[in-house]
């Protein structure tokens, strides 16, 4: 199973607008992150700063990159971006129960509110300050971190002021957010697009709606609802408000889809539980009286799972989404009018929603999440339900026969923490509207986690795992066989720089920027850090338990037949526009450096690439269709690059470490792929040697070969010499293949060798 984050983000386009006819739900905002390396006259960095605006377009060229979006309440909005491609993972600033909503607007930006800030949306919260990629613009425009000071600092007392006013609210019998307390230290609004006024209704003679709403105990309800006009979005698309269990709306005639969703909270502002109301179909006529739309929250059931083995309820994502019958229509069209919410609760926090048929005018998805486990934390399940409408969904179930197996392993490094954080996210291609986000799950590590994945039609599924030392690790997409079962490591070192071979699904929507391709006078390459055992899984920088940042040094280097294009501090990429349309030779030198105190593995290394962008080379090597690269065309297509890729299988524990004695490690030297395309030149030599003092004297491995003389596949053997005292060897591995390509690579504190491991 390989559980990349690729393709959540980008693969939407223009779907989830929403024109916001009043405030829209957002949340404030503070960004981490640290500043942008300087590129060469020469070579073109393409990497991006921790600071920078992460792409989310098809074609472009980075590798991963990771984000955090600090929420004034504490909670982080975590954006990483894969090959082009961008997911948002939600981090609760306190683990336990936690509500989220998130959804994305007219202008494509993407929004997270907690529940605990809705209440005072356009009150004591500026709505703009909760516009995740405005955030993350304005932070990029200003290159500064002032922002985000400001943003953690004002948390604290500003989650202990929301609690305690919206307690007193509910001690009172009063509607939460009926007390506005009074903030201060808040960081400034950035500029939000989703302000502008709307315009959709412009030209239509307007009736006027009212749509009258209760919550689940009875009670008129205040929040703001979602209304689409499903004969054409153009037509009407917004979020009105509604304030008294009343929101009134001048709008055209026609069909609508209209979605409200709401909590509860306690006498400390603690959510309890939260609950959506949709109504799929409804008519607002050209003449006579318009009837009212009624939302009952008491229609809402709650959301339950049924599974083969006892399960407590860990996290609910519920994803709602409504298109219109011109956009069935007219895929030529330059928006796609559609809005949808996801709503994420963990822990204890019921969610509920009410059933509802399928659209009679355009269409309506819904998709259900929950995931549960027992209380050892040895299984999970992580189950997904997709359907044209809203089904009944406190009778949901699973059976053994619609499960995958998963047994992962989470390796760590013992100097981190123990506690990391997972999270999967099921994708239905057939309706790439829905879930767009995560929330993350804590994990323990090292571990060992048995996790069972219902093999819905049209979904694969993609997993991140964030660990103790703030590395996170991404794998390829997977879509799963009912009855199989995989094994996946995660984090099992020695961890070291590379590329990786891939699997791009058919079905995957959207475009896969390739990381190591040329085509024609283009030439590119994204390299991750920190690469471990599994060839699809790409390990990279991301940001440790106390928030800051995994400072990773580095700087790489690139030749072209035997002249330097320059050095690149702090990148792992390169790119360049003139390379000679008939190929050439090159050499990437590329050196990291990761040591702190919670990185006791792995700390630095050295890695030398050498090969050719001639057309021998590259025979065979034509990119699937499903990736894209800087430079191609209908009549220039990319290559992928004949980059060597190393793949270890030390033996050791899940902290990475071995005892006195023999020492085995399998070897796999191949190329950069996707889907099988790329370099499948023979392997001709390959040698591994360790070092026992800091590569002051190398001792050469045993090597044997495990297949074919070209395949590449070896095992590796050695001694480790009897310590009273850690001891942490350093590997280097070379080798090299019939076209002239080599790797030399050296992993410094590759592991660990420890008395009695």
């Amino acid at each position: 199973m390989r559980q990349t984050t690729q393709g959540h983000d980008a693969r939407r386009g223009s779907l989830r607008r929403l024109r916001p006819l009043a405030t829209v739900l957002v949340a404030a905002l503070g960004v981490t992150g640290a500043a942008a390396a300087p590129a060469s006259a020469a070579l073109t960095s393409d990497a991006t700063s921790a600071t920078q605006v992460p792409a989310t377009g098809a074609g472009s060229s980075t590798g991963t990159t990771t984000r955090i979006v600090t929420l004034v309440t504490g909670d982080r909005v975590i954006v990483t971006t894969v090959a082009g491609q961008t997911r948002y993972t939600i981090e609760p600033a306190v683990p336990g129960d936690a509500a989220f909503q998130s959804y994305r607007d007219a202008q494509g930006d993407y929004h997270v509110v907690p529940a605990l800030a809705e209440p005072f949306l356009g009150t004591a919260l500026d709505p703009s300050l909760f516009d995740v990629t405005a955030q993350l613009r304005a932070h990029a425009q200003a290159r500064t971190d002032a922002v985000a000071e400001v943003g953690t600092q004002a948390s604290a007392h500003v989650v202990a002021a929301l609690r305690a006013a919206i307690g007193a609210d509910v001690r009172a019998g009063r509607r939460p957010g009926t007390t506005v307390p009074h903030l201060t230290g808040l960081p400034a609004a950035p500029k939000s697009d989703s302000q502008a006024p709307a315009t959709a209704a412009a030209g239509y003679p307007l009736r006027i709606l009212q749509v009258d709403v209760t919550d689940r105990s009875g009670h008129p309800a205040n929040g703001q609802a979602m209304l689409l006009n499903t004969d054409s979005g153009f037509k009407f698309e917004n979020l009105i408000p509604v304030n008294g269990g009343v929101g009134r709306v001048a709008l055209p005639a026609g069909h609508y889809g209209i979605e409200f969703s709401d909590e509860t909270f306690d006498t400390q502002g603690n959510v309890t539980s939260a609950y959506a109301v949709t109504k799929t179909d409804f008519t607002v006529p050209a003449t006579g009286t318009v009837p009212d739309v009624a939302l009952n929250g008491r229609t809402a059931v709650p959301v339950r799972v049924a599974t083969p083995l006892p399960s407590i309820p860990q996290l609910i994502n519920v994803g709602w989404f409504r298109t219109d019958a011109s956009h069935s229509v007219n895929p030529a069209s330059t928006q796609d009018p559609a809005i949808g919410f996801d709503y994420i609760v963990m822990g204890n926090i019921p969610f509920a929603v009410n059933p509802q048929p399928a659209a009679k005018v355009g269409t309506v998805s819904s998709q259900v999440q929950w995931v549960g486990g027992n209380a050892k934390g040895t299984y999970r399940y992580d189950t997904s339900f997709t359907n044209s409408g809203v089904p009944d969904v406190s009778a949901l179930k699973v059976t053994s026969a619609q499960l995958a197996t998963v047994h992962n392993h989470y390796y760590a490094d013992p100097s981190a923490p123990t506690g990391g954080a997972v999270d999967d996210l099921p994708y239905d291609y057939a309706n790439p509207g829905l879930l767009t986000g995560f929330a993350l799950l804590p994990q323990a590590m090292p571990a060992d986690v048995t996790e069972y994945l219902n093999a819905a039609p049209h979904t694969y599924w993609a997993q991140q795992v964030m660990e103790g030392t703030g590395l996170v690790f991404n794998d390829d997409p997977a879509a799963l066989t009912a009855g199989s079962t995989t094994s996946i490591d995660w984090g099992r070192g020695p961890l070291a720089p590379g590329v990786g071979q891939h699997t791009i699904l058919p079905d995957a929507v959207g475009a896969n920027s390739c990381q190591a391709c040329a085509a024609g006078t283009d030439v590119q390459l994204n390299v991750n850090d920190f690469d471990d055992d599994t060839p699809g899984q790409q390990g990279s920088p991301g940001y440790q338990a106390d928030g800051t940042p995994l400072q990773v040094t580095s700087s790489l280097t690139a030749y072209q037949n035997g002249q330097s294009l320059g050095t690149t501090p702090g990148s792992s990429s390169f790119s360049i526009s003139n390379a000679p349309a008939t190929g050439a030779q090159y050499k990437v030198v590329y050196d990291t450096s990761a040591a702190t105190s919670q990185v006791s593995q792995s700390t630095s290394t050295d890695t030398t690439w050498a090969f050719s962008t001639t057309p021998a080379a590259e025979s065979g090597a034509a990119l699937t269709p499903l990736g894209t690269c800087t430079g191609q065309s209908k009549t220039t297509p990319c290559q992928v690059l004949p980059l060597l890729n190393i793949s270890t299988r030390l033996a050791a524990s899940e902290d990475n470490t071995a005892a006195p004695g023999a020492e085995s490690m399998g070897l796999t030297i191949g190329h950069v792929s996707y889907n099988g395309t790329g370099s499948h030149a023979a392997i001709t030599s390959a040698t591994v040697q360790v070092s026992f003092d800091g590569g002051k004297t190398w001792q050469t491995a045993q090597l044997t070969r495990t297949g074919a003389a070209s395949a590449g596949t070896y095992t590796a053997g050695w001694t480790d010499p009897a310590t009273d005292i850690g001891v942490h060897p350093s590997i280097r591995i070379t080798a090299t293949d019939a076209v002239g390509g080599s790797i030399d690579q050296t992993v410094n504190n590759a592991y660990e060798i420890v008395k009695g491991a």
